[in-house]
């Protein structure tokens, strides 16, 4: 199958070797990129960090090295594999998402290293939480209308973005598989898709592992 991976890189690329092992001709074009904007730590020095995104990882920067010998509650695999390699000294894996990584935490103070787009949360009582924006993802076009069969969708915002701009471009939604990471993702991609599955759980293993259901 070609299919197309519209996240950012470095993930894009990472995904796109993992399809051509599986035997699939990736196309890649990210509809997100992500660059570093200026930020500063707030005066008062937090518990414990949040890491929701191997992006914030990355962008954080220089800025960052104070807080790495303080616990840090990564959203996932990848982010914590991320967090770890680059230094921060007591990382911890959460369930996968940004609500219930929250949920489980002890009552305290919390910096959370963002992206410019949120995921709406509820904060759950007794958590203090303090955003800062170390990074930022501007949507980017398709420049023209790929030849696929069917399409990775990794976050809301893209899945949204890829149907206006597969719309845009006159495609047609019947000829496409759609493969969402969350049933989130795939909600936000609309209606019309030749077939339209999300992931059991939000990782880029396990949306991959449905390719055998699209065939």
């Amino acid at each position: 199958m070609r299919i197309l991976v519209v996240r950012p890189q470095p993930g894009a690329d990472a995904t796109a070797a993992r399809l051509a092992a599986m035997g699939h001709d990736p196309v890649v074009h990210p509809l997100l990129t992500t660059r570093a904007v200026a930020w500063v730590q707030p005066a008062t020095r937090p518990d414990a960090t949040i890491l929701t995104s191997a992006a914030a990882v990355r962008h954080a920067g220089p800025g960052a090295d104070g807080l790495k010998p303080l616990p840090a509650h990564a959203v996932g695999d990848a982010t914590a594999a991320a967090a770890s390699a680059a230094d921060w000294a007591d990382v911890r894996t959460g369930p996968g998402t940004v609500q219930a990584l929250l949920d489980g935490l002890a009552a305290g103070h919390y910096l959370h290293l963002a992206g410019a787009e949120l995921t709406p949360v509820q904060v759950p009582p007794g958590i203090r939480l303090t955003r800062v924006t170390v990074y930022e993802t501007p949507l980017q076009p398709l420049p023209a209308l790929p030849d696929i069969d069917a399409v990775l969708l990794h976050s809301p915002r893209t899945a949204a973005h890829f149907a206006a701009e597969w719309d845009r471009l006159g495609g047609q939604r019947s000829a496409v598989h759609v493969l969402a990471i969350s049933a989130a993702t795939l909600a936000a991609a609309g209606d019309g898709w030749a077939q339209a599955l999300a992931a059991p759980e939000p990782t880029d293993a396990a949306l991959l592992a449905m390719l055998p259901k699209a065939l």
